[in-house]
């Protein structure tokens, strides 16, 4: 038999799932939409003379990749799929669609091997990506690692930035209960302060965040942006540390009266 002839037949024999997802509008207006996926994997499919039918392929919409692959909806379906032992090859576009967390690539990694499934990313910095060779599966890891590393230095530059403007009172986040924004500073809103103040003392006194909450919704003391108060509120509120830096400002003359 030909070589040719060969392949055609060994690729003939594969059975094909893909796996496409999305965490967020922004990301299909950036060119990941499900249907652009889809596409691709459908065009690579073809070209290998791979097998892949519409149930075959699996879509997790609004889903974040933080969540493990076997844990999402559409994942736990594919893994049903897989466990039926006649498919031979996962097919996705990027390594982002199906893994965030390194543990979570090794250990999915080392379970399609264990069912003879083979990993085929249609791009990483335009080649194709495959864990069918020792080579592809160590490639693999790197890159999942190198993904990790630099998404947790991204991490340690943004804290590192907040705890900053934190420190400069700078604003670092949205409307905050008891601060105001003057120009490009936050500066203390003393009459919500004094109302942060007596929810301590009323949860000091032994009064729940849920009747705390009951009775500023009573008195209409309303939330930063108008809202009600909710116990969850109320207790992220009492705890919030910034408002520890009250102290680095001049109290008004009413305060402590």
């Amino acid at each position: 038999m030909k070589i040719n002839e060969l392949l055609l037949n060994q690729a003939n024999d594969s059975v094909v799932v893909s796996y496409s997802r999305v965490s967020s509008t922004r990301q299909v207006e950036e060119g990941f939409s499900i249907d652009s996926q889809i596409k691709r994997i459908r065009a690579s499919s073809v070209a290998q003379g791979w097998s892949l039918s519409e149930e075959d392929s699996f879509v997790d919409e609004g889903v974040s990749a933080g969540t493990p692959l076997w844990s999402r909806p559409a994942g736990r379906r594919m893994l049903e799929r897989l466990k039926q032992g006649d498919v031979t090859h996962i097919v996705a576009v990027t390594m982002d669609r199906l893994f965030r967390d390194v543990r979570d690539l090794l250990t999915t990694i080392d379970e399609l091997r264990g069912r003879d499934v083979h990993l085929h990313l249609l791009d990483y910095n335009g080649a194709a990506l495959d864990t069918k060779s020792a080579m592809g599966r160590f490639f693999l890891t790197v890159v999942g690692g190198i993904a990790e590393l630099e998404r947790g230095q991204i991490s340690e530059r943004v804290k590192n930035s907040v705890r900053y403007l934190k420190s400069e009172f700078k604003p670092f986040t949205g409307s905050i209960f008891g601060w105001d924004r003057v120009g490009d500073d936050l500066v203390p809103n003393w009459i919500e302060q004094s109302e942060i103040i007596l929810m301590r003392d009323l949860y000091d006194g032994g009064v729940s965040a849920y009747q705390i909450a009951e009775k500023f919704n009573e008195w209409e003391i309303k939330g930063k942006l108008g809202g009600k108060w909710r116990s969850s509120t109320v207790l992220r509120t009492i705890n919030y540390e910034f408002h520890k830096e009250i102290d680095k400002f001049p109290k008004p003359d009413w305060w402590g009266h």
